[in-house]
């Protein structure tokens, strides 16, 4: 049978086993407008949405098609990109494609052994596809002046060309989305940790060495999925996990709501609150109700627009503003058993590091409160299975909630960060 076919019967046998959701839940949560896809305008790969899938292996390459990404026509940061569908998993276990992107560096590796590869889970972007990392990669940097008004930026983009002008190939996710609702699963470390490692199983299709030892590298969003590998490299024993770096993970989610809330960036809750409802029907029904009208309006301005679109949206409301009776986001799932199940599942923490890791946080973090940082870092030390370092940036607190006390460090640190890691890669 060929691939194809093989393909076109997964999808077939995934919509006769899985229940539709009910049509108000797809029209409530759509799938992004394409206008705002720019394929048009750049080489970017569109493999279209995401895809239930059933009788394919985690890490199955689907399609691929070369990417055009800024920053690797130079001769000092020569490179080649490759944005890619495959398939990997949600936290319930269940077969979807997803995209990420191989980026392979041509600056020479002096080190002793193959080149590393970091398996890199960016920050929020935005939850939008046209905010994806491989999308905005193409784009760097693009005002939408139409309704409703939009901005990409590609902050994560300076990073990965950093890591390869050090040498390193990079492999970074877009991270998956529910197939129903096209809504990216959000406060989900486990679905984006499992994401991240199938994507490095997925290159090793591309081209990767199977023997590249890998470094996990991930902060803030991607610190949660990070951290979620650093815990369950079981999920993927065959790759070579080395070493990872974990910076400012959300690591109890809860106390990251009750943090944001009222700041630049208090728009990323409409995130996760369209990241709880995808999970069931159940969820959908308990907490839809509870916004009102400009609520509900704040919710669909941000899920359609990325992180430079939600400040301009909703920056420094507060999310008692969006709901009937007056109260916060943190205080609806601090009374609510199925929220606190739901955002307790993805807590870091309740197992032991299988790898050497470096964690940082931030003093004065204006988005991830460092003292859940510092708690997840004496969570892993006392189980004394591997190395835990921790680094903790001391940059005075700015005023006004902005986040760069949240993002300034990051940019900071990489190559000390990345030095240390340099430094458990194992000689084969």
């Amino acid at each position: 049978m060929s691939f194809g076919r093989t393909f076109r019967t997964a999808i077939m046998l995934s919509r006769m086993a899985t229940p539709l959701r009910k049509d108000y839940l797809r029209r409530l949560l759509r799938r992004q407008p394409v206008e705002r896809t720019l394929t048009t305008e750049v080489k970017v790969p569109h493999f279209g949405g995401s895809e239930r899938l059933y009788g394919l292996a985690p890490g199955t390459v689907l399609d691929s098609g070369p990417l055009d990404m800024l920053g690797l026509h130079s001769r000092l940061n020569p490179g080649k990109a490759t944005r890619f569908e495959y398939v990997t998993t949600d936290s319930n276990g269940r077969g979807l494609t997803a995209t990420a992107s191989f980026v392979q560096s041509r600056s020479p590796w002096e080190v002793a052994g193959p080149r590393p590869v970091i398996a890199y889970a960016p920050s929020t972007q935005g939850v939008a596809q046209h905010c994806d990392p491989s999308h905005t990669a193409a784009i760097g940097f693009k005002l939408f002046l139409s309704k409703p008004y939009d901005a990409i930026m590609a902050y994560e983009l300076p990073v990965i060309l950093h890591l390869l002008q050090r040498g390193c190939d990079v492999v970074f996710i877009d991270y998956p989305r529910d197939p129903d609702a096209g809504i990216q699963y959000y406060v989900d470390h486990i679905t984006a940790g499992q994401s991240l490692f199938d994507a490095v199983r997925a290159a090793q299709s591309l081209g990767l060495p199977t023997n590249a030892p890998v470094i996990v590298w991930g902060f803030s969003q991607g610190g949660g999925a990070a951290g979620w590998c650093v815990e369950n490299t079981d999920y993927a024993p065959e790759l070579r996990v080395e070493a990872a770096v974990v910076g400012a993970p959300p690591s109890t989610l809860q106390d990251v709501m009750e943090h944001v809330d009222g700041s630049l960036v208090v728009g990323t809750l409409a995130y996760s609150i369209a990241g709880l409802m995808i999970q069931s029907q159940d969820m959908w029904e308990e907490l839809w109700p509870l916004f009102n009208e400009h609520g509900k309006q704040q919710i669909m301005a941000n899920i359609t627009t990325c992180a430079g679109g939600t400040v301009l949206a909703s920056g420094f409301e507060e999310t008692r503003s969006w709901t009937v009776d007056g109260r916060s986001l943190s205080e609806i799932a601090s009374h609510s058993a199925s929220i606190s199940a739901a955002l307790g599942r993805q807590e870091l923490g309740a197992k032991a590091p299988r790898v050497p890791v470096l964690l940082w946080g931030s003093r004065n973090d204006d988005v991830i409160p460092v003292r859940q940082v510092r708690k997840l870092r004496d969570r892993w030390r006392a189980y004394r299975t591997v190395s835990v370092e921790y680094r903790e940036s001391k940059l005075w607190r700015i005023p006004g909630r902005l986040s760069i006390n949240h993002f300034l460090p990051y940019y900071l640190h990489i190559d000390g960060q990345l030095d240390w890691a340099f430094g458990k890669i194992l000689p084969t």
